[in-house]
């Protein structure tokens, strides 16, 4: 099964202004007991508890109707190979019908809003990011994409003269004229090989395609080597890891290796960040602290990096005057003074960052060592102070000081 694609999600994020309610579906699909799966109980206990808070509410009247395409995708969905969750979002009034399948479980939940309910995919998608794994020789290269620990090829790329046996020059005026005109990567050198120039290019427009978290090498630490000189500035920093591997062109052979890779430059990566969070909140430094500062350099285009903790119930607003989002659950907005509604701060956040192709960052440790706590949960470094000062009301609401009505 394909994993989840940003596009999956990137469909679901521009919502227009519209006041008709979209159902968010989260179904567990597992096989429990060893041959049961109860989606369908679950999905009809969920609708009776949404049919009874609703009542007499606008949202009632498309209930049903939404509850029917979500159990329509549960079956479609119950044959093997089944997918370990899904995420249903349907809007009979707007037309919205998407169904994602899951690689990975998911708790069943219902949500009906005025948006859909992403929170579960970003943080999935935020959590595990998409590496760029390169394995290549003198003669060919295999390009994956390593996400939620799984591989899968993208492109391949062979030396057009693999096949043709090497022709010597021979001697004719003296050793250093036939030197001179030999262009063979084994007497010049590798990073003058025509191979390894077309794989430099080839390796930084992939890198284009998506907002990759890194770079994997994998190959002979010579040829890795000669790729390295030859490379784009920008692409050497990113470089994940390198290590030593025979050819192949099953990612499975290579799953244990990258994720070994990964692993250790993301234990190093998170030691950094936190080394950076102390030194800016002990200087005070272009630091973003709490849902409604973060929000406001996302908006504003000055977040550089989004640090979220444990934390994932945050309140916030949006105005539905202006379209501004804040993170505290003000009723009315602080700018334009417009009617706002209530949303999650935290996937605002999340949605905002991927838009932007903001990195965000998770920690994932225990909440008494949540490093985000005394942040309100989640941090940014900026790259300039504030267009504007927020509300100050509105800014300690969303660091737990106050209370914002």
């Amino acid at each position: 099964m394909m994993p989840m694609a940003r596009q999956d999600i990137e469909i679901l994020l521009d919502t227009p202004n519209q006041h008709d309610y979209v159902v968010s579906a989260y179904i567990d699909m597992t096989v429990q007991d060893g041959f049961n799966r109860y989606s369908d109980l679950h999905l009809k206990n969920l609708a009776r508890t949404a049919d009874e808070s609703l009542a007499a509410a606008a949202a009632r009247k498309d209930l049903d109707a939404n509850i029917a395409v979500v159990r329509e995708a549960i079956r479609a969905h119950q044959d093997a190979p089944t997918p370990r969750g899904l995420a249903v979002f349907s809007s009979v009034a707007r037309g919205l019908r998407q169904v994602i399948r899951l690689d990975f479980p998911v708790e069943n939940h219902l949500v009906l809003d005025e948006e859909p309910f992403l929170l579960p995919l970003m943080e999935r998608w935020h959590g595990e990011p998409t590496y760029l794994i390169a394995l290549f020789d003198s003669d060919q290269a295999h390009f994956f994409e390593a996400h939620h620990s799984q591989l899968r090829p993208v492109r391949d790329l062979e030396r057009g003269d693999a096949g043709q046996d090497i022709q010597r020059d021979k001697p004719r005026f003296t050793y250093k004229k036939r030197f001179a005109a030999v262009n063979h990567e084994r007497l010049q050198g590798a990073e003058d090989a025509p191979f390894f120039r077309e794989l430099a290019g080839a390796v930084a427009e992939q890198w284009k395609t998506v907002p990759y978290a890194g770079l994997v090498l994998l190959g002979k630490p010579q040829d890795i080597g000669a790729l390295r000189t030859l490379i784009p500035k920008e692409l050497d920093a990113p470089v994940v890891g390198e290590a030593t591997h025979a050819m192949t062109e099953r990612p499975e052979d290579l799953t244990e290796e990258v994720s070994r890779l990964v692993t250790e430059w993301e234990t190093g990566e998170e030691r950094k960040l936190l080394n950076e969070l102390g030194q800016r909140r002990k200087e005070d430094y272009l630091l973003a602290n709490g849902p409604t500062d973060v929000l406001d350099a996302l908006q504003q285009g000055r977040a550089v990096q989004v640090l979220i903790g444990s934390q994932r119930d945050m309140p916030g607003a949006r105005c539905t005057s202006c379209g501004y989002r804040l993170g505290a659950p003000v009723a009315d907005c602080p700018y334009c003074q417009g009617p706002c509604t209530q949303v999650n701060a935290l996937q605002d956040i999340m949605r905002l960052a991927m838009r932007h192709r903001v990195p965000v960052h998770l920690f994932r440790m225990p909440a008494k060592l949540d490093p985000l706590a005394q942040s309100g949960g989640v941090a940014a470094f900026v790259r300039a102070p504030a267009n504007w000062a927020p509300d100050a009301e509105t800014a300690r609401a969303s660091e737990g000081h106050a209370q914002a009505v």
